[in-house]
């Protein structure tokens, strides 16, 4: 850290009646806090894009097993065709 940066760090802790050191350690703590939280989110929504991968294979193969049987049926149609 330049002794510029840590003069405005500093300037700033000042500013909120707090001590360089404490300045640090609660910016590391909401730092972390954020992470956290960010991870959590994370894990959510990998967690339900494979709810939702998994519903979308369940509705393709019935959807592929209704077309089939569709198939099927045009093809004992045209087969019984004189």
């Amino acid at each position: 850290m330049t002794p510029t940066e840590k003069a405005a760090y500093a300037e700033r802790a000042n500013s909120l009646g707090l001590s360089l050191g404490q300045f640090f350690r609660e910016a590391g703590a909401a730092y972390a806090q954020r992470n956290a939280e960010a991870e959590t989110r994370s894990l959510a929504e990998a967690e339900a894009l494979e709810a939702a991968l998994r519903q979308l294979e369940r509705s393709t193969s019935r959807t592929e097993q209704t077309l089939d049987a569709a198939l099927a049926e045009v093809r004992a149609a045209l087969d019984a065709q004189p």
